[in-house]
């Protein structure tokens, strides 16, 4: 009873100092009697960019009305009628406001926000290596544990030593990563911060706003900058836009990169918790991501249940058959790994020359799978 108490009087106070807006922009249980502003947030370099989370903000009239964009980067407020100034904000750009926006009673007022970073220009940007990464992987795998190799590749051995070997054989889980690496020679812009991603599905766009990227690395021999995204679909093609951003503004390509996330790698046979005898071959298979003349191939992983490494194998095709070696009794992991490469025409960053092409790589990772190794049967 105490319960139900607060919640009505809590209720109530709610009622009582927000008003029927709530005070957060969204309509009460009715928009009756109000106006309503309505538009998406944009990055300035690129008109069909959109930044979902921004903070928009409509104040006029001693009220004071408040939302965030979309995962679209749009947004609608539900506003009294009146006068308002209208500002949109996001964590690396610059706040706009626009003033004397008037509402009425019924009416819908479009105000569409186009934010700059830093001084609001661009400046030419000398890269030496930029590689795009698609990794579809088991959703338990924190991309984050990803090191890169001493040519700016991702470390496959380590990434694999850092994934834990959780068994799965039904209701697989996968998504996919997008992952860009840039190197600059000798450094990036002086007062660069960081940099973001932009996604589509569409070449037309619109393109938003997935990452905002970390900061400059110097712990390689060049600097370079890393950024990622986590939450992609396997087995789509997607439009991509890297910008680089600073004290002295926003620079990206002047066309759209176009990416592809690998299909899910789903092993077939052995099943889980197989059991074969030393001596016995065992033939390996799993799904299959393309053929070997659009440049797929495969390499397996096997280890000890501890955790231990012993020899994989590398083919092109979809399935690989070896002998169990005597005295290797015990349980192991297995798991097949699908990569290739290609490199792509030069693309244009604002730079003084037209050298630099750019490298997709594209991965796939299996759930791991369990196979028990028994003793040889003893011969009578």
């Amino acid at each position: 009873m105490k319960y139900l108490r607060f919640v009505v009087l809590f209720l109530m106070l709610a009622l009582v100092g927000l008003g029927a807006n709530g005070g957060c922009g969204c309509p009460g249980p009715t928009s009756a009697g109000l106006g309503k502003i309505t538009g998406y947030v944009a990055s300035s370099v690129l008109a069909t960019t959109r930044i979902p989370g921004a903070t928009v903000i409509a104040v006029g009239g001693g009220k004071t009305y408040t939302t965030v964009t979309d995962d679209q980067g749009n947004y609608t407020l539900f506003v009294q009628a009146g006068t308002y100034d209208v500002s949109a904000s996001k964590e690396t750009f610059n706040t706009r406001t626009q003033s004397g926006i008037t509402v009425n009673t019924d009416e819908t007022k479009t105000v569409n926000f186009s934010l700059t970073t830093g001084s609001g220009g661009t400046t030419e940007i000398s890269v030496s290596h930029l590689g795009v990464i698609t990794i579809t992987h088991p959703s338990q795998f924190d991309i984050r544990n990803i090191r890169l190799d001493k040519n700016l590749k991702p470390d496959i051995k380590s990434l694999l030593d850092s994934f834990p070997s959780n068994i799965r054989t039904d209701l697989f889980d996968y998504k996919s990563a997008l992952i860009i690496i840039a190197g600059f020679d000798p450094s990036p812009p002086l007062g660069t911060q960081g940099s973001r991603i932009y996604v589509g599905t569409s070449p037309n766009g619109p393109f938003i706003l997935k990452s905002l990227g970390p900061g400059v690395v110097t712990s390689m021999p060049q600097s370079i900058l890393f950024n990622s995204i986590d939450t992609l679909n396997p087995n789509n093609t997607y439009y991509i836009y890297p910008s680089l951003y600073g004290s002295w503004g926003e620079n990206m390509p002047e066309e759209y990169m176009e990416v592809y996330t690998p299909d899910e790698l789903v092993l077939i046979e052995p099943e889980n918790n197989a059991e074969v005898y030393e001596g016995e071959e065992v033939t390996f298979e799993w799904t299959g991501l393309g053929t070997e003349e659009e440049g797929w191939s495969y390499s397996g992983e096997i280890r000890t249940e501890s955790g231990g490494s012993v020899p994989g194998f590398n083919t092109d095709g979809t399935s690989y058959t070896v002998v169990v070696p005597s005295n290797s009794a015990g349980n192991y992991l297995w798991r097949v790994i699908g990569s290739r490469s290609s490199s792509y025409a030069p693309l244009s960053l604002s730079r003084p020359d037209d050298g630099m092409s750019y490298e997709i790589e594209e991965i796939s990772i299996s759930y791991p799978r369990k196979l028990i190794v028994l003793e040889s049967e003893p011969v009578y």
